[in-house]
């Protein structure tokens, strides 16, 4: 098991569902679009090898063994066909402003969401400039400690 130092909690931000408009919103949830990772996923999807980082794990071993913070979470295996709707959960947070508000306005660097069948939160981070989003499970300790913003 890989075991990493945990992050220093965040300062509390101020939420884009308070300051960003709706209209804002919904015009960078329309651009928004999951592309996934190589580094989160043990199996290929969305045309992409899976070349999972060392020390990932599955969410609920990370669970299990009660891990605060490992170095790599894996996506869970629903996800696999399933890129649209991976995209609408991505796109549904930032309608709701689950993401800081920080600067002018343009696609949020980090996004929270909720699965709504399980209780997980992802972690959704730009890494394919302009519009791309990579995302990975948050254990509990990191969903409860570790975001910026309260979620709704």
């Amino acid at each position: 098991m890989t075991y990493t130092r945990p992050r220093p909690r965040p300062a509390q931000a101020q939420p884009a569902y308070d300051v960003i408009s709706v209209a804002d919103r919904e015009a960078l949830a329309a651009q928004a679009q999951y592309v996934g990772s190589p580094y989160h996923t043990d199996v290929p999807k969305y045309q992409i090898e899976a070349h999972p980082r060392g020390g990932a794990i599955r969410i609920q071993e990370a669970e299990a063994n009660r891990l605060k913070n490992p170095s790599c979470t894996l996506c869970p295996r629903k996800w696999v066909r399933r890129q649209e709707a991976a995209t609408a959960l991505l796109q549904a947070a930032i309608r709701n402003g689950q993401f800081e508000a920080a600067g002018p306005i343009g696609m949020p660097p980090k996004v929270w969401a909720r699965d709504p069948d399980e209780d997980l939160i992802y972690e959704a981070k730009l890494a394919y400039p302009p519009n791309g989003y990579k995302a990975y499970p948050l254990t509990s300790f990191q969903a409860e400690f570790g975001l910026p913003i309260k979620l709704p």
